[in-house]
């Protein structure tokens, strides 16, 4: 399966890098931290189905599904032969209001 990055979620990598080098100031953490993200999203090439839907956890109808990494979120969609990560959004963001413009789930 081929990987592919939308341009938020490559904006996403630049802001997490961005948000280490102002917080600790650490070029090494920073590159470390977006290796780990990277490589864990490289996996899903040969996982595609490793990471959880979204939907289970929401219950919005979605075909999106998500890993946990280094604090982040890795939101993405299995298409035909392609891995599509949609957006990386830390575990402190409002990843609903995000990814679906609502704030919280109405049951």
């Amino acid at each position: 399966m081929e990987l592919y990055y939308s341009p938020k979620a490559r904006e996403d990598l630049f802001h997490i890098r961005e948000t280490v080098l102002e917080t600790w100031n650490s070029e090494e953490l920073a590159e470390k931290i977006l290796r780990k993200i990277t490589e864990n999203a490289r996996n899903l090439t040969v996982f595609p189905y490793m990471g959880a839907e979204v939907s289970s956890i929401t219950g919005i109808k979605t075909e999106y599904r998500c890993l946990f990494c280094e604090n982040n979120y890795i939101f993405y969609r299995v298409e035909m032969e392609q891995i599509r990560i949609i957006r990386i959004l830390n575990e402190r963001q409002d990843y609903l209001k995000i990814l679906f413009g609502i704030s919280e789930i109405k049951e």
